[in-house]
């Protein structure tokens, strides 16, 4: 790293305009400000690698502005105080006060050279580690969805989905407002892929989990995979009118992908069976227990024809 972004800060024009002069010639990116107000204002468009900052300035004192600068912006940049004084007591002050260094004016073009050489692989090592924490970020990022993602559909995991699931009915619990779970079974799968062949059997899961996924991707919802064949959709702040609804659009998106299916005895078509439950938690209720309870449903669905959904409330 050659150049730096200094922020140069300092109430007099001559001075600032001449340290500003010095520093461009040393190939740094200099932006002035003739005040503290004006610096803080400055500061976070500019991302400063450095803040050269004079001690005495009339509307806010250097101390002053280190001091909110370090509460303000918490990504720490070097601050080196500026000052006509040399008091020992000043410049521990200064110090104390979120300052990183000292240089007495008018500066001494070698110390000045000097303390840029150090501030800059300061800088270098911190544009390093910011880079590092972006990767690590990003990394983590993946991992976490890789961790709370179904392999094979791309939609959360059972493990995503027992934690969110236990997540809603202790908030909706808590806030007295309804919440709706739909389990979906496609229909007649085995025989499915029996006949189309394992491929195809996943080809058909991957497709049903994509049109879930965009159907229901609003703030609030979530489609996961149970397992197997069988689906899972949470709905927050949903009561069984809405939850009714929201199960006749999941049946038509279903019908609409038109995978073939000539063994299925209920359509000529892929299609889903779909148990519903609608219901207030009491936040006691886990996880677990509601799978049953919507699984019951589901099987009654199934047991009346498929290809349709049984909708419940859970008192």
């Amino acid at each position: 790293m050659d150049a730096m972004r200094i922020l140069l800060v300092d109430d007099v024009h001559l001075e600032r305009m001449q340290l500003a002069m010095r520093l461009q010639r040393l190939g740094h990116i200099v932006e002035a400000a003739a005040s503290g107000c004006e610096a803080i204002e400055k500061y976070p468009e500019f991302d400063p690698d450095l803040v050269l900052l004079d001690v005495s300035m009339p509307d806010m004192s250097g101390t002053e502005v280190a001091q909110q600068i370090r509460e303000r912006y918490p990504d720490w940049v070097p601050i080196i105080f500026l000052s006509g004084h040399d008091e020992p007591e000043m410049i521990a002050t200064a110090i104390d006060m979120g300052g990183d260094d000292y240089l007495v004016k008018p500066v001494n073009k070698m110390v000045l050279v000097a303390k840029l050489k150090a501030m800059r692989r300061i800088a270098t090592m911190r544009h390093e580690l910011k880079e590092t924490h972006q990767q690590l970020e990003v990394v983590n990022e993946r991992l976490s969805q890789l961790v709370n993602e179904d392999g094979l559909t791309k939609v959360a995991n059972r493990r995503f989905l027992d934690q969110k699931l236990a997540e809603m009915i202790s908030w909706h619990g808590r806030n007295n407002l309804s919440m709706s779970i739909i389990m979906i079974d496609v229909d007649h799968f085995k025989a499915f892929n029996d006949y189309y062949g394992h491929l195809e059997g996943d080809r058909c899961l991957q497709s049903i989990a994509a049109e879930l996924k965009t159907t229901f991707s609003r703030a609030g919802e979530l489609v996961a995979r149970y397992g197997g064949e069988e689906f899972v959709v949470l709905i927050s702040h949903c009561d069984k009118t809405r939850a009714v609804k929201e199960c006749e659009r999941l049946k038509q998106s279903v019908r609409l992908l038109e995978i073939p299916h000539t063994k299925s005895t209920t359509a000529e078509l892929v299609t889903v069976s779909q148990g519903m439950v609608a219901w207030v938690p009491t936040g006691l209720e886990t996880p677990e227990n509601m799978y049953q309870i919507v699984d019951k449903v589901l099987y009654k669905a199934k047991a009346q024809g498929r290809n349709r959904f049984v909708a419940a409330e859970f008192t």
